[in-house]
């Protein structure tokens, strides 16, 4: 991938948990107008996790369309056994597609014997290259370097995986044996900005379809080597996130979208409503950050 960011979609759906095409699509086409080098589709805060499973073709079959060769799009397939991600992948085998993306099994803890049987397993069930996902917050289990390495070795389709570890990072970006393709995608919000001057120049969030302005002016600031301004936006990102963190994330998150003209719930069916007195803050730090 060409250096820059990587949205982690959010998926539009109505009522009765069906995609709204019109609002994923133009969420799509402003990402990638903003500059986006990838799109992760079906990620954590594009709904996977609680997704319909007969809804996820038709997800990633409009994020590949609305694409159209111009930019990669990474599919997540997450899942807490095998044969269910088989069975995922399956549905999703003749879509080009550039990567499965997978976290370790999250309902359960997985030791690391079971992560690297349910990685070489998958890996070794699709046509399509696959990327690692390391979640530990949600999944309660770590992916680390010696197990990046080992699937290196053994999973000849792993092309790349998603992290906020800075650590490992570095050791993979210095290692002479790590392929210089691999593709390491950073999701550590709080330092994208310095990330990028380390080299470290893919980065990942669910914050930037909601953020689109400051995403875009953030990645052509870091591209001229303007860090200043690229930080005046990161922290207004990470503003906008702490605010929804405050008032109850998803939420927020969904209403934020809505402002932004994009149709339909974007949070897990599970979540409660905003609560009334917090859609006019939601409007006032969208509008202080220049988002609206």
């Amino acid at each position: 991938m060409r250096p820059g960011f990587v949205p982690a979609l959010a998926t539009p759906l109505d009522a009765e948990g069906r995609l709204l095409e019109a609002s994923y699509r133009k969420q799509i086409e402003d990402m990638i107008q903003q500059g986006a080098v990838g799109l992760l589709c079906m990620g954590s805060m594009g709904q996977q996790a609680y997704l319909r499973p007969d809804l996820c073709p038709e997800v990633a079959r409009v994020a590949v369309d609305v694409a159209a060769g111009r930019v990669p799009v990474f599919v997540g397939a997450m899942s807490c056994s095998i044969q269910q991600a088989r069975q995922r992948m399956a549905a999703l085998e003749e879509l080009d597609i550039a990567a499965f993306v997978f976290t370790a099994p999250y309902y359960a803890k997985a030791n690391r014997p079971m992560m690297m049987r349910f990685f070489k397993a998958v890996g070794a069930s699709t046509k399509h290259n696959i990327m690692l996902y390391d979640l530990p917050s949600v999944t309660q289990s770590k992916i680390t370097y010696d197990m990046v390495m080992e699937l290196l070795r053994d999973v000849p389709n792993l092309v790349g995986i998603k992290s906020a570890d800075q650590a490992m990072f570095r050791k993979l970006k210095l290692n002479p044996e790590v392929r210089k393709d691999f593709i390491l995608v950073y999701s550590g919000l709080d330092t994208f900005d310095v990330a990028y001057k380390w080299g470290i120049d893919n980065c990942l969030d669910g914050m930037l379809p909601v953020t689109p302005k400051n995403t875009g002016d953030m990645f052509r600031a870091m591209a001229a080597g303007d860090y200043a301004t690229a930080a005046k936006c990161l922290t207004n990102i990470l503003d906008l996130r702490d605010f929804f963190a405050d008032h109850d994330l998803w939420p927020c998150y969904d209403v934020a979208m809505n402002m932004l003209g994009y149709e339909g719930r974007h949070a897990p069916d599970i979540c409660c409503d905003i609560l009334p007195e917090n859609v006019e803050l939601v409007r006032r730090e969208m509008l202080r950050i220049g988002e609206l």
